[in-house]
């Protein structure tokens, strides 16, 4: 039971353990992650991050396509995360992130594929397929093969955004992947602006305050 529009249950938890390596607020190496219960709402999930303390960090992830109380989360003991359309009020969170999906299904540009990160850019790992625009150096970005999130990207400047993500689509349809993601929080390309070419789906990720 996962119900992020539009992942299917097991491209989440596939989705949601790769993400795990980026280490944002919201998404950690994972152990584990299971489904608590479905609201009308949405759902909640449990997950239990691998942490450098000796024990397991648990974490609350209340998915919810429309906010009424959050009053139930109250009770539940760990870090809580809110994963909505919506916006809560500042006093409501501690951090904020954002996560925009993209359907491989739209028109794509493919990219100059590299070796190795460009002087200047930090080191790529082998799960990362590297793209650019080419010698006019208007974006570079590293597409995980796993999960097809885009794990690091530059831009020369924000009007390369649709540039970058369409030669994201493109590898990402080549590989099997339906959907390629932006996942932010915590300084993680949270200068991004996705105004520049909308996501077909997009959430607000807030850590709650209590």
């Amino acid at each position: 039971m996962v119900c992020l529009e539009p992942f299917t249950p097991d491209e989440f938890t596939n989705w949601y353990r790769h993400l795990g390596r980026q280490r944002l607020f919201w998404a950690k190496p994972l152990v584990e992650l299971f489904p608590l219960y479905k609201l009308a709402e949405g759902c909640v999930l449990k997950a239990r991050w691998s942490s450098e303390k000796p024990r397991l960090e648990e974490a609350y992830i209340a998915i919810m396509k429309q906010l009424k109380k959050l009053d139930f989360l109250t009770t539940m003991r760990g870090t809580k995360i809110l994963i909505t359309p919506n916006t809560v009020d500042r006093d409501l969170a501690q951090m904020r992130g954002s996560l925009h999906i993209y359907s491989t299904s739209r028109p794509c540009a493919t990219g100059i594929y590299l070796d190795r990160p460009p002087d200047g850019q930090p080191e790529a790992s082998p799960d990362h397929v590297i793209l650019s625009s080419g010698a006019d150096a208007r974006y570079v970005l590293y597409l995980n093969r796993w999960n097809f999130n885009i794990d690091h990207l530059w831009l020369a400047a924000p009007s390369a955004l649709r540039d970058a993500v369409e030669s994201a689509i493109c590898e990402a349809r080549r590989l099997g992947g339906r959907y390629v993601t932006i996942a932010t929080g915590e300084g993680r390309l949270d200068s991004i602006d996705v105004g520049f070419y909308r996501p077909d789906y997009f959430y607000n990720v807030y850590k709650l305050s209590f």
